[in-house]
């Protein structure tokens, strides 16, 4: 098994626990994002494509995270969606961040149309669980890191580091 493998599984493990703690929670932990975005910078020695696409990547995490400051300061997005969202884009480039844009936002109407839905229609009476109550009935927040998580993950599994990564032998 190799760095680069355990550095892809790394970035699962963080996503699929950060769906895991925004829908029951609402929170993103900030050790989540920081173990993603360390995990990009390990991963890149195994995974080498040149310093100019290191740039590139460079490039989208950083405007990523303006970007995500910048939402955050309006009220937006919260704190921790606007963090896990920077550390994700460092692993992609331009090709692969409108993908992971495209996915979460796709992911993320899906989410708000069942939450809503269930806001409107599932009594609360039969929401047993306190996160799922919190979940379904919270009228002011919406845990978008469901969708980042999603998009994440599917746009791992087909982005240009990650191709890199298995065409060289590294992932497997």
């Amino acid at each position: 098994m190799s760095i680069a493998f355990v550095m892809f599984a790394v970035f699962i493990f963080g996503m699929l626990y950060t769906a895991y703690k925004d829908a029951t929670t609402m929170t993103i932990p900030n050790w989540v994002s920081l173990m993603i975005l360390l995990a990009f910078f390990a991963v890149t020695p195994f995974v080498w494509q040149g310093w100019e696409v290191f740039g590139t990547h460079l490039l989208v995490g950083c405007t990523v995270f303006l970007f995500g400051f910048a939402v955050f300061a309006f009220g937006w997005l919260g704190g921790g969606d606007a963090k896990l969202m920077a550390a994700t884009a460092f692993w992609w480039q331009w090709t692969d961040l409108l993908q992971y844009v495209f996915l979460t936002t796709l992911a993320g109407g899906f989410i708000a149309i069942f939450i809503l839905s269930g806001r409107k229609f599932v009594p609360a009476s039969v929401l047993y669980s306190d996160w799922l109550h919190k979940l379904i009935k919270d009228e002011t927040r919406m845990p978008y890191g469901l969708a980042l998580s999603f998009g994440g993950i599917v746009t791992l599994l087909n982005s240009r580091i990650f191709e890199a990564a298995a065409t060289s032998g590294m992932v497997f």
